[in-house]
């Protein structure tokens, strides 16, 4: 049996659970929106049935504490946290057709593409098998990959970025891009500087607008503030474990086709908090 026949493959098992509405896009009828599904009979019915298996596994045989907390974080807390500041990732935009890309991976697959270009310029096969699932989900923007030979420097230099790619700040990619001519690979268009772009989806409790606040980015996020209650419905005993389980928000820059990276995300949570013993010289 050939690999092709033999092989899994995501797409037609989307396309199985799609036409059976285990889930589907969205607003579809308008359009949709991407990172967006909507679940039906079957999906709720498979999502219960791992929620019930969750709760009797981590609840009731481990003995943990469950908390169901609310989906709405007051600005204060997230600052604190530094989900303000930091929760972030670097966008960069075309301008001419608006479309955005999120930088870090843009740099990534354009240069992973020309390194490809240039084994094959080369006559070097590429045997090389991607590890990296979230790579494999990855909708690619590089649609064509050029034979094009580099220099043996210019190689050395995009393995490095490659390395450390995760490690750049906005202004670093922003050197990369200009240095490397990285542009929007349908058009060949020109991209702007890259702008940080804050996940969260803002929004503002009550009526008067005054008190902001963000749908929360983290399910755990309940846990951690609810840390004192917990110990004291324990009796004041070290160590316990607590578990979560909710949706969190993420305002994806450019989410994952499928249910892997979405923009509302059911998460399940379980956090073991150790006692921590001072030594005392």
């Amino acid at each position: 049996m050939s690999k092709e026949a033999s092989g899994f493959s995501r797409e037609a098992l989307e396309g199985v659970l799609k036409r059976r509405f285990f889930f589907a896009p969205a607003f579809e009828i308008y359009g949709g929106i991407s990172g967006l599904y909507d679940y039906g009979p079957p999906g709720c019915a498979l999502q219960a049935n791992i929620v019930d298996y969750w709760r009797k596994h981590f609840i009731l045989e481990e003995d943990m504490l469950e908390v169901d907390c609310t989906m709405l974080t007051p600005y204060e807390v997230l600052k604190t946290s530094g989900h303000v500041d930091k929760f972030s990732d670097w966008m960069c935009k075309d301008p001419r057709t608006g479309e955005i890309f999120r930088a870090d991976h843009l740099v990534e697959e354009v240069l992973e593409a020309r390194l490809k270009g240039d084994k094959e310029a080369r006559g070097i096969a590429s045997n090389h098998v991607e590890q990296d699932e979230d790579k494999k989900k990855r909708k690619k923007k590089v649609k064509e990959i050029k034979a094009i030979k580099l220099e043996d420097h210019i190689v050395e230099e995009y393995e490095i970025i490659l390395a450390k790619i995760d490690g750049f700040s906005g202004a670093q990619l922003g050197e990369i891009i200009t240095k490397y001519n990285i542009t929007n690979p349908a058009t060949g268009g020109l991209l702007e500087q890259p702008k940080e772009f804050n996940l969260m989806f803002e929004t503002a409790i009550g009526p008067s607008g005054a008190l902001k606040g963000y749908l929360r980015p983290e399910t755990a996020q309940g846990q951690f503030l609810n840390f004192n209650k917990l110990l004291d419905f324990n009796n004041e005993k070290m160590p316990f474990a607590s578990a979560s389980i909710g949706k969190s928000f993420r305002n994806e820059i450019s989410p994952r086709s499928g249910l892997l990276r979405v923009r509302i995300q059911v998460k399940f949570v379980h956090l073991k908090i150790f006692q921590f013993k001072s030594r005392r010289r």
